[in-house]
């Protein structure tokens, strides 16, 4: 028995130690960020290939608002009752990071792509230019967008929704998005017209449309119209920052 348990120590001790070799950094350097979450998958090779192509995109997004949400809740132009929900939200998306961080770990090696990495870098960046209330228009907008990804991935038709460790981090991850649209929302309703809300954040998620087009192929894998997600994302819900 003594035998049997040192064996399985040591044999979680090395798997551990291989999702650590193997934990990535996207696009940014997160100080503080925690270990990645180890999973196992189900996926075919195909899906499995698919999803580790996507990863990255949605993980330098989660970069990004790990240190956006943090910097927007340090800011002294806002009350502590409003710096609170942004402070929750960037703990919120230190746990996404590290969901998938984890899951990457238990996907086929993919190796970095520079052209997209570079671009998305430069997109995140450009969001973090402006000042807070523009910000936050942008964050909703890109925030829904992420939204209507997951739910696209997560259809029951689609790969990813018979795993369900895949499925059950994507889902985490969704429900705690469409809080954080809400909270990013009402706090730039709240500084500037909505007009100009509704602009950046259409500004904001033309410009995800580019990154999307990086993953058409991977998305038809996981059975998701590429064309028809990037029409969607690049449209603005009309019930966000209503006329």
């Amino acid at each position: 028995m003594k035998d049997t348990r040192v064996a399985a120590e040591k044999t979680g001790a090395q798997a551990d130690l291989a999702a650590s070799r193997r934990d990535v950094r996207y696009c940014f350097a997160v100080s503080r960020r925690q270990p990645a979450q180890p999973c196992t998958v189900t996926l075919d090779r195909g899906a499995a290939g698919a999803l580790a192509t996507l990863l990255p995109l949605l993980g330098c997004g989660e970069e990004a608002a790990v240190l956006g949400f943090e910097r927007l809740a340090s800011q002294d132009s806002l009350s502590p009752e409003l710096r609170g929900p942004l402070r929750t939200i960037a703990v919120d998306e230190r746990v996404h990071d590290a969901l998938l961080r984890g899951l990457q770990a238990a996907l086929p090696r993919h190796g970095p792509d520079s052209v997209p990495r570079h671009v998305a870098r430069r997109f995140h960046r450009g969001l973090q230019g402006g000042d807070v209330a523009t910000h936050l228009a942008q964050i909703a907008g890109i925030d829904a967008a992420v939204c209507t990804i997951l739910s696209r991935l997560l259809r029951r038709s689609a790969p990813l929704a018979n795993d369900p460790i895949v499925a059950g981090i994507l889902e985490h991850i969704r429900r705690d998005e469409v809080r954080h649209v809400a909270i990013s929302r009402t706090i730039a309703m709240a500084m500037i017209d909505r007009r100009t809300a509704r602009d950046v954040a259409a500004d904001a998620r033309a410009g995800l449309t580019t990154l999307l087009a990086f993953g058409g192929s991977s998305f038809e894998l996981l059975g998701v119209d590429p064309d028809r997600l990037c029409k969607d994302v690049g449209t603005l819900p009309k019930g966000l920052f209503p006329q």
